[in-house]
């Protein structure tokens, strides 16, 4: 894989890299108002860590990638200690959903709503995508 196209897909994603990032924190901010006007304190208190850790999942996930994909272009393997940080990521994640399920101030099935801030802005920019391509679509058959 040469290096160049993948500087050149990077640049050509940082609009819908921002797009999903900012449909995140809506996601989320619109999670903790619901958990603050249907849940009790567990509720809030999963909303807000599930979503905290779903955000930390996330970046965590992207930054490996982002040294993940070029590295193993260029060299065809990648680093142990940058494989490591990519598994160690879901012992961090797992570790601190087991504390705050056995702390019992969160709620488990808050905590996962929470935790799916991600997963559901990442469904709206789909359905945006497709969207964008069916009005292309549209366009070329005219």
């Amino acid at each position: 894989m040469d290096l160049n196209k993948v500087s050149s897909y990077d640049s050509d994603i940082v609009p819908t890299r921002r797009r999903l990032e900012v449909n995140t924190y809506l996601v989320f901010a619109g999670m903790i108002i619901t958990s603050l006007v249907v849940g009790d304190s567990r509720a809030i208190f999963g909303t807000l860590l599930g979503g905290g850790l779903g955000l930390l999942n996330y970046r965590w996930l992207s930054s490996s990638l982002s040294v993940i994909i070029p590295t193993a272009a260029q060299i065809n393997r990648v680093p142990r200690w940058t494989a490591a940080k990519f598994v160690l990521r879901y012992v961090v994640v797992g570790s601190a959903i087991g504390l705050a399920l056995w702390s019992g101030w969160f709620d488990l099935l808050w905590l996962v709503i929470g935790f799916c801030c991600c997963v559901i802005a990442l469904m709206m920019e789909a359905v945006y995508q497709i969207w964008l391509m069916m009005g292309r679509s549209e366009e070329g058959i005219k």
